[in-house]
Parts: C-alpha cells; sequence; structure tokens
C-alpha cells in the first residue's frame, strides 16, 4: 500500500520521535511510505529550529519513497502529448542533461542537505518562495470570495467552464471563438504554460529559473512551442487528451475545490500537495477543509484517486503511529 501524509502528521511524528515506530509500521505492513518535495519545502519554513531539524529527521528515512516534484510529473504529461498530438514540437534528440539534474537536486540532494544542515535550506526557501505565495494567496482569496458572495459551487467540477467573452483582447483568445466554452482546466493550463514558456529565454538569460521552462526545453523547441498561439490555443482546448493529464487537471480542480473553504496562506500549499495524489493509495490528513476538498475532487477525477481519509491525532490522544496504523485497517 502506497502512502502519503499530509505535514500536519508528519509534524506529530517528528515532535514525538515515532519516526523508529512508523518504520516499524511500514515495515510489519509493507507500507510504501512516499514523500513529495513539496512536503519537505513546507517544512523548511518551520521557525523553530528544533522542531525543523525533528520532523525532517522524520521524513528523511532510507524506508521512505521520493517523489519527483509536480511540475516534473506535469510537464511529462505534456511532452507525451506533444508527441501524439504537436510531433512538429518535439526534439529528435532530447537534452537530458538538465532533466536529469533537477530529478537529482529534488529527489535526493535536498533532501540530503536538509537532513546534513536544515539551516542554510530554511533561510533561502521564505525568500524564494514568499513573493510567489503572497501573489496566489491574493489571487485565491479574492476568488474564493467572489465565489461566496454569489453563492457558487458546482455540483460536478469537472464540468467547469470558462466563456470566451466579447470583451476579451484578441491577443488573449488567440483563436479561441467568443462565445464558446472550454474546461476550466484546459484554459488555465494554456495560460499558465504559455506565460512560463513565453518567459523561459528571459528568466534563464537573468540567471533565474522558471520551472515549467526547465522540464520543456530539453526535450521541446520552444520557439515552435511558441510560434502560433492559436496552434497553442487548439492544443490545450481541443486536441490534448484530458485522461492523460490527470497532474494537470488536479492542480485546477483541486483549487477550484479549495476555494469553496476559507482560504489561509496554506492554501497554495495545499493545492501543490493535490498534484501527488496519484503516487498513492491512501492520503492523511488532520486538515479537515481539505479532505473535504480533496474528496471532492476524487468524485470527478478522470483516473482513480486514492482513498483520501481524515485523521485526528491531538483529539485521539494516542500516538501517531497508531492512528495511522488505524486509519490504515
Amino acid at each position: 500500500m502506497r502512502v502519503i501524509l499530509d505535514n500536519n502528521v508528519w509534524s506529530y511524528i517528528g515532535i514525538e520521535g515515532s519516526k523508529a515506530e512508523l518504520e516499524s509500521l511500514a515495515l510489519g505492513r509493507r507500507l510504501s511510505v512516499r514523500t513529495p518535495p513539496a512536503t519537505l519545502l513546507e517544512v523548511l519554513r518551520t521557525k523553530d529550529a528544533e522542531k525543523r531539524d525533528r520532523i525532517i529527521d522524520a521524513m528523511t528515512s532510507r524506508h521512505w519513497v521520493r517523489l519527483r516534484t509536480e511540475a516534473d510529473v506535469e510537464c511529462e504529461e505534456i511532452v507525451a502529448e506533444a508527441r501524439r498530438a504537436r510531433p512538429q514540437w518535439v526534439r529528435q534528440l532530447p537534452l537530458t542533461g538538465l532533466p536529469a539534474d533537477l530529478r537529482e537536486f529534488w529527489t535526493r540532494k535536498i533532501w540530503r542537505d536538509a537532513a546534513r544542515d536544515s539551516a542554510p535550506l530554511a533561510a533561502r526557501t521564505p525568500r524564494a518562495m514568499d513573493a510567489a505565495e503572497e501573489h496566489v494567496f491574493d489571487v485565491m482569496k479574492s476568488n474564493s470570495l467572489a465565489m461566496r458572495e454569489v453563492n457558487w459551487r458546482a455540483e460536478d467540477l469537472a464540468k467547469v467552464t470558462y466563456m470566451a467573452t466579447e470583451e476579451a483582447p484578441d491577443s488573449y483568445l488567440a483563436g479561441w471563438q467568443r462565445g464558446t466554452r472550454a474546461a476550466g482546466w484546459r484554459v488555465e493550463g494554456r495560460d499558465v504554460f504559455w506565460h512560463a514558456l513565453e518567459r523561459h529565454d528571459f528568466m534563464t538569460w537573468a540567471g533565474h529559473g522558471s520551472t515549467y521552462g526547465d522540464w520543456l526545453a530539453p526535450y521541446l523547441h520552444l520557439d515552435r512551442v511558441l510560434r502560433d498561439p492559436e496552434d497553442f490555443t487548439r492544443f490545450w482546448l481541443t486536441d490534448i487528451d484530458e485522461a492523460r493529464m490527470p497532474r494537470n487537471w488536479l492542480r485546477w480542480v483541486s483549487r477550484v475545490a479549495l476555494l469553496e473553504h476559507k482560504v489561509t496562506k496554506s492554501t497554495g500549499r495545499d493545492n501543490q500537495l493535490a498534484c501527488y495524489l496519484p503516487d498513492c493509495d491512501v492520503f492523511l490528513s488532520e486538515d479537515r477543509r481539505f479532505v473535504r476538498a480533496l474528496q471532492r475532487v476524487k468524485e470527478t477525477a478522470p483516473i482513480p484517486l486514492p482513498e483520501i481519509r481524515w485523521v485526528d491525532i491531538e483529539a485521539s490522544g494516542d500516538r501517531a503511529v497508531d492512528v495511522i496504523a488505524a486509519a490504515l485497517d
């Protein structure tokens, strides 16, 4: 059984010092405990150094499986769909060096560095993430308030669509016909990736990584991808297969589900963690709001998603590992 634990559960394990108990449970039940890099990044924001190091120690057992980043697997989906639907975008000979280096960093190096001495990473992580997170928080909070004002709630998240309005500029629509609708995740995917790839050369020249561009450029000719905005729109709005894009679908739909609840600074991080649901059979969290949102997502997902279960470690009065064991029964 593949298991992912939310950060709130890891906090109990680290503070209690029950790492060995969790290892014993995992070995005894043949559990594959999986650790997304997003969970480590959140722990690195913990200001209490002793608490931070105890949680990181629990998360860095040699028995756990370290997962690839969500950007890595989202871009992998896009490359696969480009091979099928836009072969002219695809490099004949991939430049595999950079993806290998990035994957080595996110699945090994950052974990080793955090386990050895988390202080340097903890000092850099908030500075690198705070501005982006503040922007995400502002947008999500505004959208959530707008949804509440009109008492908006979709019965089926998979059927949420956007309309190309008469007021939208031609440069934005890029071939999307006015008055027509498209699935929300497709429109969002188009907008997010166009923006990221359009900025890739500038960001690289300026000495900054652009994440999506770094993962895609070794496999796709970005100049060809960006050459025709209308073709890029067709690729996203009509040509890609939803069933082949579960991570990209999850990122958008889980955010919509989370907007139905109170938005906090951690909501964006929850949205990030939701992208790892296909990597497990059971997901455990102590955040009831997050669990409810993910259960809503599961109802309409185009692929099977794991069991999403709420645990209440604090109220139980039991050791965290005992609560985890009961939740997995």
